[in-house]
């Protein structure tokens, strides 16, 4: 089995789970650890015995790093990812892929340019019930899709007080850039289709919060978005992304209403969906290799009711785009840098809509 050696640039909250992933796929060899903070820097680095870089061009320029995890806050990126690129290097980037369309739609064409595979994590498709929902609806068994529903709610923004420099440098929005592309996805994956036109509705509930220390952040990007949509196929679409949301820690939950029965699927619950039946209501799906869809197989880790959480989503999204390396040209059922481009034109698309209170086409590939 052939190896490929590994960096990590950032370890903020994500890079450290990618390293945790990363210990769980067998063609993968955690290679250096990278970032700008000793303290970090030096925990990981001693943890796993591998060389702590605190230049990431020095990780990029390393001949013997094959694949380069990006981990850095979103406006940091581009420079990450365009480096990587042009060194020839496999890239596996955090959403978003970049602050605007234009700018992800120029790293897509250079990836499919340079020949090496790329990937964004979106690690929600890559739970085991979130495969089997498009499975089913892939393959007709729900009926006809009547509509698509859902939210992606957290609370890290309810008061004024609630400021992190998070919220800075996120480009023209915030909270549908972090949490909404990332609902998008999951919806876009699972009916095998694009979001084609949208009517939002974005509202910043504090236009100025204040730190810890009382220094007052005036805010230009939005807490909470409803947005009405319709998808390639002219299905509607419905769903509500918020960061002022008390109570909510990491809800994210889609609907699909067939016209033969209804599939539902809850990120705290991640391991079922809940099917409703015209007549008879609701039951619960757990994920049981012996009744799925064989598609769904390769995504189920543990034996039914040994609830599949948030890090083994992320583990799987990472097999899969191992799994790809060997060849680039092969299909992989991880986000694309092309749907990079499409979660930013949809974002953009969201904020020109609310600006001007009309229906929007989102732009096209």
């Amino acid at each position: 089995m052939k190896k490929y050696r590994a960096a990590v640039i950032g370890l903020g909250f994500i890079g450290p789970l990618h390293l945790d992933a990363l210990m769980r796929v067998p063609q993968a060899e955690i290679a250096a650890v990278c970032d700008a903070d000793p303290a970090a820097l030096r925990l990981h680095a001693e943890r796993l015995g591998v060389p702590a870089v605190a230049d990431w061009h020095a990780v990029i320029d390393d001949p013997s790093i094959d694949v380069i995890h990006n981990c850095l806050p979103p406006g940091l990126h581009d420079a990450v990812n365009r480096a990587a690129l042009l060194q020839g290097k496999h890239l596996y980037c955090e959403k978003p892929l970049s602050l605007t369309a234009a700018s992800a739609r120029q790293m897509a064409e250079l990836a499919e340019k340079q020949g090496v595979r790329a990937a964004l994590n979106h690690q929600y498709r890559m739970n085991a019930a979130v495969r089997e929902m498009r499975a089913q609806v892939q393959k007709g068994m729900a009926g006809r899709v009547l509509a698509v529903t859902g939210c992606y709610l957290q609370e890290s923004a309810v008061r004024a007080s609630d400021w992190s420099s998070r919220m800075e440098n996120t480009g023209i929005s915030r909270t549908l850039s972090d949490i909404g592309t990332h609902w998008a996805d999951t919806a876009c994956c699972v009916l095998g289709q694009p979001i084609a036109r949208v009517f939002a509705d974005l509202h910043i509930h504090h236009p100025v919060r204040t730190d810890s220390e009382g220094k007052a952040h005036r805010m230009d990007t939005e807490d909470t978005g409803f947005i009405l949509m319709r998808f390639e196929d002219g299905t509607p679409g419905q769903v509500t992304v918020s960061k002022a949301a008390s109570g909510h820690k990491n809800d994210l939950r889609l609907s699909v209403w067939g016209d033969s029965y209804s599939l539902a699927w809850e990120q705290e619950q991640p391991d079922r969906l809940r099917r409703g039946i015209q007549g008879v209501g609701f039951e619960t799906v757990y994920m049981n290799p012996k009744t799925c869809q064989a598609e769904t197989r390769p995504f189920i880790t543990a034996p039914m009711g040994h609830v599949m959480g948030w890090p083994d989503a992320l583990r799987n999204a990472v097999q899969a785009f191992y799994d790809s390396l060997a060849d680039p040209k092969a299909p992989s059922p991880c986000a694309t840098l092309r749907d990079g481009f499409a979660h930013m034109a949809f974002v953009e698309a969201c904020v020109q809509s609310s600006r001007e209170n009309r229906w929007v086409e989102v732009e096209a590939w």
